[in-house]
């Protein structure tokens, strides 16, 4: 994945924000970086970028070899949800729906059948060490267990692409620790190209890299 001259401004009430200018970054295939900076600093708003969550004011996003950007909205639709996992400090799951269910949910949206998708959706779980608990709900299940069903969730589709905005925000420190394991293990097993946005240390010196982001660039 590459970004170049990538810039992000926001109209404020009274003059425009720039958050991110002429930034360049260059993630090899299967490689994991930590990005990290101070709070307000952009790096959301670089990983919503990366992922087509967002539009940059100027610059353009490849991966691999493709200018996302150049895409139809259609194109872009089918890409978010077929090569970008994305994975919040909130989990997001639906309440309504068991772990098996919320995993399933981006093959269904993407139209896939339904018994294959369940079944990719198990394979995930699995991985993740939460076969058990396929059928309980999020309000039965610990932080720690709805961030991992969140984790299925993102890989479902089995994207190149994973994205992680402060993944571990909201857990204890025992319970981070087991996430963190599982996003190295999981980077290292499906070959995924792994940006994680973290103020955690343990977090960031797990991965490949870390960039620090300032001022609107990132330095390594």
């Amino acid at each position: 994945m590459q970004m170049k001259r990538l810039c992000k401004t926001y109209e404020g009430p009274d003059s425009e924000v720039q958050v991110l200018s002429d930034l360049d970054l260059e993630v090899a295939k299967g490689q994991s970086v930590a990005i990290v900076g101070a709070s307000g600093v952009g790096k959301s708003t670089l990983l919503h970028l990366a992922g087509a969550l967002d539009r940059p004011s100027s610059g353009r996003v490849y991966v691999d070899g493709c200018d996302i950007f150049s895409l139809s909205e259609a194109e872009l639709a089918d890409f978010r949800n077929k090569q970008v996992g994305f994975v919040f400090q909130f989990h997001h799951l639906l309440p309504e729906f068991t772990a098996l269910e919320n995993t399933m949910m981006p093959a269904l949206i993407s139209r896939m059948d339904k018994n294959k998708a369940r079944q990719k959706a198990r394979e995930l779980l699995e991985q993740v060490g939460l076969s058990h608990r396929e059928n309980h709900r999020s309000g039965e299940m610990s932080g720690g267990e709805q961030q991992r069903v969140a984790v299925a969730r993102a890989l479902v589709m089995r994207p190149t692409l994973l994205l992680a905005d402060e993944p571990t925000g909201n857990l204890d420190e025992n319970t981070e620790g087991k996430v963190h394991e599982l996003f190295v293990r999981l980077n290292r097993e499906m070959n995924l190209t792994t940006l994680v946005a973290t103020h955690n240390e343990n977090l960031a010196r797990l991965m490949d890299r870390r960039v620090r982001l300032a001022q609107g660039r990132v330095s390594e």
